[in-house]
């Protein structure tokens, strides 16, 4: 035996180095993310399963905080009283002058319905405008029955900040 330090095992020696470099990388890593602030989309809604319907609009607000690069988180929704509110989170990509959006959008209602869709927004950076459409499917807790496929599309506007309530 040797009365010099007491050398550890490989293993627990590489651990701690890995250990310490990720420690050290942490503040860059959450450097990589930024809040960008809150947006409002303003949209129309203008088509169902079924064609053309008379223009509804509803109001949605979101955070968005860019991931790095070209890529961004969105969450956020509206209230709808008297049900639950709608909540919609996803990502946002940049290419070129269009920001597409892929967003989850769930909501609880009164009578039992629970909604969920996929919607997919394409908006244009230089006037703020854009389109939207959602595929969703629905289910009725009280009766434990599907309705059928809904589609819904319309157009979009955002503004930049909270939206004014």
């Amino acid at each position: 035996m040797s009365d010099g330090p007491s050398r550890q095992p490989g293993f627990a020696r590489a651990w701690r180095h890995l250990l310490l470099g990720l420690l050290m990388l942490l503040p860059m890593l959450s450097m990589a993310q930024s809040y960008v602030g809150k947006v409002c989309a303003v949209n129309t809604l203008t088509t169902r399963d079924q064609g053309p319907v008379t223009p509804v609009v509803f109001v949605m607000e979101f955070d968005v905080t860019n991931l790095g690069g070209t890529t961004y988180s969105v969450a956020g929704g509206l209230l709808a009283p008297p049900d639950e509110p709608v909540v919609a989170t996803g990502h946002a990509t940049l290419v070129g002058n269009e920001l597409y959006f892929n967003l989850i959008v769930t909501q609880a209602h009164a009578d039992g319905w629970v909604d969920t869709g996929i919607n997919r927004t394409r908006l244009n950076l230089s006037t703020l405008t854009g389109t939207f459409y959602e595929i969703g499917h629905d289910y009725n807790t009280g009766t434990r029955t599907y309705d059928q496929n809904r589609y819904s599309a319309g157009t979009v506007a955002l503004s930049l900040g909270a939206c004014q309530r």
